[in-house]
């Protein structure tokens, strides 16, 4: 015998289940369509699970866990696609707002039988839609608003008129002649009483009858109402039947009927004693599924605030992860422009040391040994090469003209120290220097200007080529002038208003600001010396 496979089994057993349901079959154990639910669960199957979250919610209201019949419909709706399987969709919002109005949630109710509405005028299905209005004017009538309950009535009976569903008209304008009845409008009820007893069905009988017999009673038409009474003794339902024999008793009283009165009441009480029956075990059976509800909910609480943990604990790795990636990001940002700026200082070092190097001796005495190679190379070359000859000559008349440059400007250093010894600004300074008041500034911004002019002017470019390195403070920048003009320290720090080891700190600082290395001070001194 060939065994199915697990997914054609499991989707058997869901046919079973909706085959039951749609025959009325009572469901009596959920332990079926659990499995079946669990498959699918765990199988993640798009198609199928809606649906068995639904029919698991039809087990648990046929066995009374209102609870839990809520909490599957609710996750059917959840797994269902959004703009799509509106026969589904109206079948959960109808179930779901019909549990509310037994549990008298009314306004819940209200909203999920126009979300089922919603869905069946989707689908087109005009069946569906007369139940949906039945269902919203029930909802308005449990409310209180008789007005939008009769409208919705209308409605629904409109429409069953239009498709000519005379056993839908004839239930629809049973609920109508009963609402005129409670609002004591007796003739319009008799009028939408009488198309019901006309084309009445098997299930609709104990409704009817109970309108009828009530509405006939309440309008002195005691005959036609002690036959629907009697009626309701064939066909009615358990409180149809308690209901009948109850005032059938008090009629036969009215009439001077004890014995009859006393038949009725004896059935009275034996209904009486069959609803007590059935109220007592609907009671425990809801005990039971609020008692099974509370323990699901206590292990749903204890896996939820678990699942918090996890979420929580997940949550703060994935920010400290973020955190550190961030740090690294950071870091590697502030690497890269570091070493950026390292070698733009590299190369600033290396353009101005160039410079330096163009107006020493050490050039001088290289070019002169340049040039002594080239006029060898000419009197060692052929006299015929006229072109290499040339070229040669250009070359040593290039070279002497750069010596010629390197030596004014050796030349012009040299004078420069006497230059500025012998100004205005130096003589000021010195004089400041001999003066015993060390408590306040020395110098004013107008001295400091006349400084670095000076000192500008004797040494071209001083200035520019220092700030080209590093962004400098005014104490800083007074620092080096006074380094230019060969102040010792402790001239310096008399002359800023600052101590001796605050100088020797700025210079060290500054060589490591500008060279990207340690040094000392001294080191700091012989840069600008060379500037």
């Amino acid at each position: 015998m060939k065994i199915e496979s697990e997914s054609t089994q499991m989707y058997y057993q869901l046919l079973c289940i909706k085959a039951n349901d749609k025959a009325y079959i009572r469901h009596t154990s959920d332990s079926l369509i659990l499995s079946v639910l669990h498959y699918y669960i765990k199988k993640d199957d798009k198609r199928h699970l809606p649906e068995a979250y639904y029919y698991a919610g039809r087990v648990y209201r046929d066995l009374e866990d209102a609870p839990q019949a809520l909490d599957y419909f609710e996750k059917a709706l959840e797994v269902s696609p959004k703009d799509a399987n509106y026969l589904l969709k109206s079948k959960i919002y109808s179930q779901t707002g019909t549990l509310f109005l037994y549990q008298k949630t009314y306004d819940e109710a209200l909203k999920m039988f126009k979300e089922a509405q919603k869905c069946d005028i989707a689908l087109k299905d005009s069946i569906g839609m007369i139940f949906n209005l039945k269902d919203i004017a029930d909802a308005y009538r449990c409310i209180d608003k008789n007005d939008s309950s009769l409208y919705y009535f209308r409605k629904a009976y409109d429409l069953a008129n239009i498709h000519k569903d005379y056993e839908l008209m004839a239930l629809v304008q049973s609920q109508i002649a009963s609402l005129y009845t409670e609002l004591g409008k007796y003739d319009l009820a008799q009028q939408a009483l009488q198309p019901s007893l006309k084309n009445i069905d098997i299930p609709s009988k104990s409704g009817i009858y109970s309108i009828a017999s009530k509405l006939y009673r309440q309008t002195g038409r005691i005959d036609s109402a002690i036959h629907y009474y009697k009626e309701l003794l064939q066909c009615g339902t358990i409180y149809a039947k308690q209901s009948a024999h109850k005032s059938l008793a008090q009629i036969a009283i009215d009439h001077n009927s004890p014995q009859e009165a006393l038949l009725h009441l004896r059935q009275y009480i034996q209904c009486t004693d069959s609803i007590h029956k059935i109220t007592d075990t609907e009671t425990i059976r809801r005990l039971n599924s609020l008692y099974n509800y509370q323990l699901r909910e206590k292990v749903n609480k204890q896996l939820m605030a678990e699942n918090e943990q996890k979420q929580n604990f997940i949550i703060i790795i994935s920010l400290i992860s973020l955190f550190a990636l961030f740090l690294l990001f950071a870091y590697l940002q502030y690497a890269r422009r570091k070493n950026l700026q390292l070698k733009i200082q590299l190369e600033k070092l290396e353009q101005l040391k160039d410079e330096q190097y163009r107006k020493s001796n050490r050039f001088i005495e290289e070019n002169k040994r340049k040039i002594k190679e080239l006029e060898q190379k000419i009197q060692e070359g052929s006299q015929a090469n006229n072109v290499l000859k040339a070229q040669l000559e250009e070359q040593i008349e290039m070279t002497l003209c750069a010596n010629k440059q390197a030596e004014i400007e050796l030349t012009r250093r040299k004078q420069a120290g006497t230059v500025l010894f012998e100004s205005i600004i130096y003589k000021y300074i010195q004089e400041q220097l001999n003066t015993t008041k060390v408590s306040k500034k020395l110098l004013s911004n107008d001295n400091w200007k006349e400084l670095e002019e000076t000192i500008n002017a004797t040494y071209k470019g001083f200035t520019e080529n220092l700030r080209k390195l590093c962004e400098l403070n005014d104490h800083e920048y007074h620092v080096c002038l006074l380094i230019k003009i060969h102040k010792s320290p402790i001239e310096i720090a008399k002359l800023t208003v600052h101590s001796k080891e605050a100088i020797t700190s700025t210079r060290r600082r500054l060589y490591e600001k500008v060279f990207c290395k340690k040094g000392s001070p001294k080191d700091w001194d012989d840069f600008i010396y060379s500037l």
